[in-house]
Formats: structure tokens, C-alpha cells, sequence
């Protein structure tokens, strides 16, 4: 990992911005903070990239710049250091944070990512290392929600199975088992048609199972 001292200032100012922005979110985050974080002055930064919206697109280049790196090195034999760095996930927090703020760059992003896929699998069912499929466009969008929508309920997960998948080791625990079920699938028998499929939505959304023992206790105000 670089040091601070390989960076330029404008770089480390960015990458202040970078690790604030993903920890504490945009709106909530001051130049001040981030001129503390990175050992300038905010007079410094707003001479750097002009104010703080300058600085978020600053950091949205370098996020999108890191991606289509990424993609351009899908199907590279990679070794787990070298995908999963502190700068990666860094990045990875800095998307999910602004997705889960509805940020229009960061749907604008995650939509450029999915076409980035797209053309990856595209050539490689062309290979014939992938099935083809009817719909890539969607295919394409699954997989990449399959790999970065976890991470938007990062605190769910590690509630249900104690692993932090904002951290080097929880996203390889994750990421091993969706390659899990891309590889070997979960079905034993013949698939299920869609409408019986357990995991189809409707069975969750489509029902009134009424009340449970916890919404008893909300209406009641606890009480038994």
C-alpha cells in the first residue's frame, strides 16, 4: 500500500475524502474535516478542486477509474492480496455509501460497471467459457448485484452470520460462496419453475400470515 508520502497533495486530499465520505457519508462531512484528515489546510483543498462538490467528482473519477481496471483484469489469475487491498475496499465503501444515499453518480456508476460486465461475459460465452443466456443485459445486472449489493446490507449480514463484509476476510467469505452457487448451483433435482421457486418474492410479499408474537407486542406497547 502507498504511504502518504508517495502521494501527491492533491491525491491525498482525495483519498482523505475517499475514506471519509464512505465512513460518515457526503452531506455530513466538512472540508475542515477532511483538510484535518489529510494535514492540509481547507484553503488547500478548495485551491485543489474548488469546493467540496470539485472533490467529490474527484473522488467519483478515481472510483470509476478503479473499476474499469478491475474489469479490464477479470479473468486474470489474481492473488487474494492483490484483490482485496485497503484502497479496494476503501473504494467499496465510498460506492456503497453513496448508493445508499441515492446518489445519481453512484446509480450512474453501478449502471457503467453492469455494462462493463456485460462485455466481459459477452466475450467470454463467446470463448465458451459461459453459457449464453436470452437476456445478458439483465444477466449482467444480477451478477453484479450478486457481488456489490450485499454490501449496501453489510450490518444484516454480519448480524446473521458474524462476518463484517466490509473487511478483506468478510468479503472473501462472501465472495467464496457466491462463486459457490455460481458454480454448482443449490438445486439438487430439476429446477423449479418460477412460480414455485421458495426463493421467488411474491411468497414473501404476495401473503398475510397475520400477526406475529413481535407485532403483538408493537400494538400492545410491549405488554403481555
Amino acid at each position: 500500500m502507498r504511504s502518504d508520502s508517495d502521494l501527491s497533495t492533491p491525491a491525498r486530499i482525495r483519498d482523505a475524502a475517499l475514506a471519509r465520505f464512505g465512513t460518515d457519508g457526503f452531506a455530513a462531512t466538512s472540508v475542515r474535516t477532511i483538510a484535518s484528515d489529510a494535514g492540509v489546510s481547507p484553503a488547500l483543498i478548495l485551491h485543489h478542486f474548488g469546493s467540496k462538490d470539485g472533490l467529490r467528482e474527484a473522488c467519483d473519477g478515481h472510483v470509476f477509474a478503479f473499476f474499469q481496471r478491475t474489469a479490464g483484469r477479470a479473468g486474470q489469475s489474481q492473488t487474494r492480496e492483490h484483490m482485496i487491498t485497503d484502497e479496494a475496499m476503501t473504494l467499496l465503501r465510498y460506492l456503497m455509501r453513496q448508493a445508499s444515499e441515492d446518489s445519481a453518480w453512484a446509480n450512474t456508476m453501478v449502471a457503467q460497471v453492469i455494462e462493463m460486465t456485460k462485455e466481459g461475459l459477452a466475450a467470454r460465452t463467446e470463448r465458451g467459457d459461459i453459457r449464453p443466456t436470452a437476456d445478458p443485459d439483465m444477466r449482467a445486472a444480477l451478477l453484479v448485484m450478486l457481488r456489490l449489493g450485499p454490501l449496501l446490507f453489510s450490518g444484516a449480514i454480519e448480524r446473521a452470520t458474524g462476518a463484517d463484509v466490509l473487511t478483506a476476510d468478510g468479503l472473501q467469505r462472501m465472495y467464496s460462496t457466491i462463486l459457490e452457487i455460481l458454480r454448482t448451483g443449490i438445486y439438487t433435482g430439476p429446477h423449479p419453475d418460477v412460480e414455485e421457486d421458495p426463493f421467488e418474492l411474491g411468497r414473501y410479499l404476495g401473503s398475510d400470515p397475520g400477526p406475529t408474537d413481535h407485532d403483538s407486542r408493537l400494538t400492545t406497547g410491549g405488554r403481555n
